[in-house]
């Protein structure tokens, strides 16, 4: 079974090429974690790169009073070679702090190339400062296909959507090693919200084929965004996170959630449509700034 996981980098900055309404008010924090809680969502999913989410998160936990039941994935910044044990330890303790929980759900590196650490974080696990550890990583499926072999690993979050499919490979999403997978980026940074119209000019190519899953969305009688989330669903990874910038918008996510995977017939439809196109227009860390 697939747990929802609140994706809370809208929470610390602006995120999101189609963010319009930009970083949430605590207000508006404590009404999504509240309606949240209301419908055991427990999960989220932060870091410490994420401006000041992990401090808005815990003023939000405390003032519920919810701080006992959440279960908060963070990630730590990308570690230099002359990272101590101690650096990391300092780290995750003021994440610790900030969260204001007792301990980490899942502590993740940041970056894949991080991965020579893991046995630093393990070492978190026996302190008790965490449940998981793991490594939030890109889109080079080769590269993760080795890494969930790693006997260290516990969990692996990864990108995966609609028109990125290069990590929903079954060395991956079927592992045989007990891995958790937690899926990000099922919108693409909102980059499904976005008509032909409105795409930038380094997007404009990928105009027919969004018209094209548009197309079969509306042919299922749903929507886009409703067909993007039921489509990872389908897949059947540990977690899955989306980003939440208010509380209308959570709530639809929940509800299509809550209606499960897609159809296969409907999951083949998609995967039938081409996926001849530049990998840089769907890898947001090469899209223009």
């Amino acid at each position: 079974m697939t747990d929802f996981v609140i994706g809370t980098a809208q929470f610390g900055m602006n995120y999101g090429i189609a963010n319009s309404v930009g970083q949430p008010s605590a207000y508006t924090v404590n009404k999504i974690i509240e309606y949240a809680t209301e419908h055991e969502v427990f999960y989220y999913d932060t870091a410490i790169a994420y401006g000041d989410s992990e401090q808005v998160l815990g003023r939000a936990f405390d003032e519920l009073g919810v701080c006992q039941r959440v279960k908060v994935f963070t990630k730590i910044p990308k570690l230099k070679e002359s990272s101590s044990p101690e650096s990391i330890v300092d780290s995750v303790s003021r994440s610790i702090e900030r969260l204001r929980v007792e301990k980490i759900f899942g502590i993740l590196l940041h970056n894949e190339l991080d991965h020579l650490y893991l046995k630093e974080l393990i070492k978190l696990k026996g302190r008790g400062l965490c449940e998981y550890v793991g490594t939030s990583t890109g889109h080079d499926a080769s590269f993760n296909r080795n890494l969930i072999r790693d006997q260290n690993l516990d969990l692996i979050q990864l990108p995966a959507n609609l028109l990125d499919r290069r990590n929903l490979i079954p060395e991956i999403i079927e592992n045989q090693e007990g891995k958790k997978i937690a899926v990000r980026s099922v919108y693409l940074q909102g980059l499904f919200s976005m008509t032909s119209r409105v795409l930038s000019g380094f997007h404009k190519t990928l105009g027919p084929l969004l018209e094209r899953l548009r197309r079969v969305a509306e042919n299922s009688e749903m929507s886009i965004h409703e067909m993007a989330l039921r489509y990872i669903l389908s897949y059947s990874p540990k977690y899955v996170v989306v980003g939440v910038e208010s509380i209308q918008q959570f709530q639809s996510n929940l509800t299509w959630f809550k209606k499960g995977a897609l159809e296969k017939k409907i999951v083949d439809q998609i995967n039938a449509i081409s996926y001849d196109l530049d990998f840089k227009l769907i890898t947001p860390h090469q899209w223009p700034r």
